[in-house]
């Protein structure tokens, strides 16, 4: 309880800044809005130099909360657009495309090869050789349609 009330702002700021670094070597950006939170509370500290150690343990609380929300609201926004939508998305990539089939389909399940990958495809029995379109997409497994 004694280091509680000899809390200074500049421990604070050593808090700020190991968090910090902790945080630039890491790098999830969990310890982001609680670095500082610290550096708030140091700089509040500052300026009201009578804190007592509750009101500054609140203080940093209530400040990294608000940190990390204004990081999370302003920076990590998810509505960012992109230019490639599907970039991680290997599989929707590849609705629309047409391709032959590598083994037939039989009981609804067959093969097809883009570029050097093979797909398990799901679709209407078809023979081998069959032109195919990738109409969609059902986990790992692209939904094929013959094209007439």
């Amino acid at each position: 309880m004694e280091y509680f009330m000899t809390l200074e702002p500049w421990h604070w700021m050593a808090l700020g800044i190991v968090l910090l670094a902790i945080e630039v070597v890491i790098g999830t950006e969990i310890l982001l809005g609680i670095g500082m939170g610290a550096l708030a509370t140091a700089l509040l500290h500052k300026l009201i130099p009578d804190l007592s150690w509750q009101v500054q343990l609140i203080s940093f609380a209530v400040l990294s909360i608000v940190c990390t929300m204004v990081y999370w609201k302003r920076f990590r926004s998810s509505s960012a657009v992109t230019d490639k939508p599907l970039l991680n998305q290997r599989a929707q990539q590849l609705v629309g495309k047409t391709t032959q089939l590598v083994t037939p389909i039989v009981a609804g399940e067959g093969k097809i090869q883009v570029a050097d990958a093979l797909w398990t495809v799901i679709g209407n029995d078809l023979p081998e050789g069959t032109s195919v379109k990738v109409v969609g997409v059902d986990g790992m497994n692209l939904l094929v349609e013959a094209i007439d």
